[in-house]
Order: structure tokens, then C-alpha cells, then sequence
């Protein structure tokens, strides 16, 4: 009888971290896998904040005009690696596909990051809207 009892305890905690484990991993890539060209935009503003969050790309709220935005960037890691930062106060240029979270949170998925004051162009996806950081094909994505 205790046997029977410790194996459903053992199943449903199997089953807690399995749905766990698979919800953080749709909702990461509810916000990096969704980037459609039809609903691309281009945006120029000022970064009013950095949001780093335990798993997930880092978000770079911006402020363009009266509206604000959440610029979906790359995993931290990719940024670190490639030695990309953003500075809160900058102005940046984003171009990346505008979309609604399921909370109706505004974001952009970004495709590629202008500094204006530098010139200097941060790419973050391929010709094919691809994530940079996924796959075994890895060059320069960082352009002066």
C-alpha cells in the first residue's frame, strides 16, 4: 500500500515539472519564435529600461513618441558573447515585427538595432528572420 502511494507521489511530481518545464519553454518562444515580416516596423526612441528576467531573451523597453515599447532582443548569454549592451538613455533605431503578447502587452521582435549616434548596427536575425543565436552556422553579427 505504501508502495502504491509513493509511486503516485513520484508521478505527480514527474507531471509538476514536466508541465513546468514545458510552459517556460512555450513561453520563451512565444516571444522569440514569432517574428512575421508582414507586421514589421521601425521604430526610433530612447531605452528607459533593461529587463533581464532568469530565462528569456532580455527586453529593452523603449520610449518612442507618447508610446512605449518592449524590444525583444537575444538570450543574455548571445549578447554577452557577442559583446552587445544597451545603456538606458540612449536613442536606438529597432526594426523587428510588432506583436501583441497574450496579456495584449506591446512588443517588437527585433531583426536588427541602429545606434544613430554611432552608426553602428546590431543584427539579430537572418535574411530569413531566423535567430542569429540558434543553429551551427556562427559569424560576426555585429556590424561597425
Amino acid at each position: 500500500m505504501q508502495s502504491i502511494f509513493k509511486t503516485k507521489i513520484i508521478a505527480l511530481f514527474m507531471t509538476c515539472f514536466l508541465f513546468c518545464l514545458f510552459s517556460l519553454a512555450y513561453a520563451e518562444s512565444d516571444l522569440t519564435e514569432g517574428y512575421d515580416e508582414n507586421t514589421e516596423v521601425t521604430i526610433k526612441g530612447t531605452v528607459i529600461e533593461i529587463m533581464r528576467e532568469m530565462r528569456g531573451p532580455l527586453i529593452v523597453k523603449i520610449r518612442a513618441g507618447n508610446k512605449n515599447y518592449n524590444v525583444v532582443t537575444a538570450p543574455p548569454w548571445y549578447l554577452l558573447r557577442e559583446g552587445i549592451s544597451f545603456n538606458p538613455d540612449s536613442e536606438l533605431e529597432i526594426t523587428g515585427s510588432k506583436y501583441f503578447s497574450k496579456d495584449g502587452s506591446l512588443y517588437i521582435i527585433g531583426r536588427q538595432i541602429k545606434n544613430p549616434a554611432t552608426g553602428g548596427i546590431i543584427l539579430l536575425r537572418d535574411s530569413y528572420c531566423r535567430p542569429l543565436w540558434r543553429g551551427s552556422k556562427m559569424f560576426n553579427r555585429q556590424m561597425p
